[in-house]
């Protein structure tokens, strides 16, 4: 394994070390990230870097998921090393918002079976070249500690009482929140909400009206168009695909 990329979800963490250097950009969600006692928070916009051998250890929010190079010495082979990964030493560095929608977009491109995983790496590799490495970690505050601790309770509690929870004013929340997590309080609402449909329409023979009720719609109708609009397909579509691709 010189080089190996991966989009990868995280549930919970352990603490632990590699034998190879390790480069995390946010697809989704946020990541509170220890390594050897130097903590901080990767969400949108920046990049971290977890050295070879470092202990290190993690709290992701509930949506999390990261797209993840391993990278060995003998990845570059003679090649320019990018400055990111020049040093020993721990870092999370900020980038610009058009480079990390770049590799957001390779990320999806993989996930999405039209790249090969191997291709992105070494184009990912190659924006690295272009990331200027901070002087040091962007450290996380208090408040960004209690906003990740709130987003839990998303799927159950108004942005209201989260703020309540956090002990911010609402406005202030919204923003710290959205700069944490790479999205609104809203956004991750509503992610947590089709979560729970897709798992109820894949996994359960529940009318769509029922599930509809059981997420808070008030009718169907409403249910089936908000579904398409973020899945391109209605409910019971949706559903149909799922079975006939699991009968192949």
């Amino acid at each position: 394994m010189s080089v190996h990329l991966e989009i990868r979800s995280y549930c919970g963490g352990d603490r632990h070390r590699h034998d190879f250097s390790q480069i995390l950009l946010p697809m989704h969600g946020a990541m509170r990230l220890d390594i050897e006692g130097r903590s901080g928070i990767v969400s949108s916009n920046c990049v971290a870097i977890v050295p070879q051998d470092c202990e290190h250890d993690f709290v992701p929010s509930p949506d999390c998921s990261m797209l993840v190079l391993d990278v060995e010495t003998a990845a570059f082979a003679g090649e320019a090393v990018p400055a990111l990964l020049c040093h020993a030493s721990p870092s999370l560095t900020p980038i610009e918002p058009w480079l990390w929608r770049m590799f957001r977009q390779l990320g999806a491109e993989v996930e999405a079976g039209a790249c090969r995983a191997r291709d992105a790496a070494r184009l990912a590799l190659a924006g690295l070249h272009l990331v200027e490495p901070s002087r040091r970690p962007r450290p996380w505050s208090r408040s960004e500690h209690r906003v990740l601790g709130v987003a839990g309770d998303a799927q159950t509690a108004s942005v209201a009482e989260m703020a309540r929870m956090a002990g911010l004013g609402q406005s202030q929340f919204h923003a710290l929140f959205r700069a944490t997590t790479g999205r609104s309080p809203k956004q991750l609402q509503l992610s947590q909400l089709f979560e729970r449909a897709v798992d109820a329409l894949v996994g359960t023979s529940t009318p769509i009206s029922e599930i509809a009720y059981g997420l808070g719609y008030q009718n169907a109708s409403s249910f089936n168009r908000q579904f398409k609009r973020r899945f391109g397909l209605t409910p019971s579509e949706f559903r149909a695909a799922s079975r006939n691709q699991a009968g192949n």
